[in-house]
């Protein structure tokens, strides 16, 4: 049967709740009901973010229709009311076979979230939860991914031509490597938020982190400036950043992403996307010497463990905590 087409909407901050319910009508009709007391459940009794509730949904989505496809059953209740620990690690393994580490741990949250969800509906023990296989992590066990300095300057300096907004994709750009913010960050960012004539820039609190205030730079100011006076669309939206095409709303995140993907493919980079510009923002201030306090202070975190990832990268310092390797004795 061919699926009702849903209309797009314009982005906002509730656009999330559109993306679950859109994700709900792509499962099977005979679990659609389930999955929406399971969106519920995620929102009203685990407190999760539109965002996250969104994330665990779209994989939860899969092993849903997965265990009532193999169980034969006409519905996720009688499936999963015969759902053994075997068949959880059968699922988890055969999806882990075809997918990234990334892809794995997000279906091992969103199995186990579920599960939990199954129990407190009666329908599984409470413990099969504990049968989703674990997932070795190694704290602090990769690198961040920066931008190299030579790549960042081509990404600035390279012509803007052929591209749909050239002024707008240029500040946004500019705010991404100048202030090391996330893209929500910049999408968020309305008039009240500079102050043109003290010169200054506040950047929203983003996943329980501060506000981060910042000095505007001449670079950044005057980008702004030419998008705000030359391209912006007439709109009484307070935020600064829209949509090119009607209705000129505040521009989605996710755009943000596909705009500096398309930056970087132009610039004949690598595939990249905005959090490349943190990364590259935290180590050049490591490699300027600045005390991890303070890095986390600008990048807007509570914590000093979020930045502990950086001292890997500051091959200066590790130098000088260096040991020499022991001579060899010749007995």
């Amino acid at each position: 049967m061919k699926r009702p087409r849903i209309e797009q909407q314009a982005w906002s901050p509730n656009s999330e709740f559109i993306y679950a319910r859109n994700r709900i009508e792509k499962a099977c009709p005979e679990n659609q009901q389930t999955l929406k007391a399971f969106e519920e459940w995620l929102r009203e009794k685990r407190g999760l973010s539109p965002a996250t509730v969104t994330v665990r949904l779209g994989t939860a989505c899969t092993f849903v229709d997965e265990i009532t496809d193999r169980g034969g059953a006409p519905c996720a209740r009688l499936a999963f009311e015969s759902l053994t620990p075997g068949g959880v690690e059968d699922f988890f393994v055969s999806y882990g076979k075809d997918h990234g580490q990334a892809a794995r741990r997000s279906m091992q949250a969103s199995i186990r979230l579920f599960l939990r969800f199954a129990a407190s509906s009666g329908w599984v023990d409470s413990e099969l939860a504990a049968a989703v296989p674990s997932l070795p992590v190694f704290r602090l066990s990769g690198l961040p991914e920066g931008l190299r300095d030579e790549d960042l300057s081509m990404v600035l300096s390279a012509p803007w031509e052929g591209c749909e907004c050239p002024l707008r994709n240029r500040a946004i750009i500019l705010l991404l490597s100048t202030y090391g913010v996330r893209r929500s960050q910049v999408s968020a960012l309305q008039f009240e938020d500079i102050d043109w004539f003290g010169g200054t820039i506040l950047f929203a609190a983003h996943k329980g982190g501060k506000e981060i205030h910042h000095d505007l730079t001449e670079a950044a100011a005057e980008s702004l400036a030419d998008y705000l006076e030359n391209e912006r669309p007439a709109s009484d939206c307070d935020y600064i950043l829209l949509r090119h095409r009607p209705p000129h709303q505040r521009l989605n995140p996710a755009a943000i992403s596909e705009m500096v993907r398309a930056r970087m493919e132009r610039c004949g980079l690598p595939p990249r996307y905005p959090h490349s510009f943190r990364h590259a923002f935290a180590t050049r201030l490591l490699r300027s010497g600045q005390p991890v306090k303070a890095i986390a202070d600008l990048l807007g975190h509570r914590s000093l463990d979020a930045v502990a990832i950086y001292a890997k990268v500051d091959h200066a310092r590790l130098l000088e905590v260096a040991i020499d390797w022991p001579a060899e004795v010749t007995p």
